[in-house]
């Protein structure tokens, strides 16, 4: 099957396949760069823990979160 032909099957797919598609083709990638400057995802979470734990930020709940991603998807 050509790219060609891949492309216009992935199009036809209902919005929320062509998300996760599109989530698992970007993860692939992502896998085989180099991180180049970008903090790890150590850095990530330890500077994100820090922020809730100094109240800085305010965390959302599980349904909050699920919620705003079906509205982003069109899943809602």
């Amino acid at each position: 099957m050509s790219t060609k032909q891949i492309t216009a099957a992935a199009m036809a797919l209902p919005l929320a396949e062509r998300v996760s598609l599109a989530q698992a083709l970007w993860q692939s990638i992502n896998l085989d760069l180099p991180d180049g400057n970008e903090p790890t995802a150590l850095d990530v979470a330890i500077r994100r823990d820090q922020e809730l734990s100094s109240g800085k930020v305010t965390g959302r709940s599980h349904d909050a979160v699920m919620k705003a991603a079906r509205r982003a998807t069109g899943c809602a």
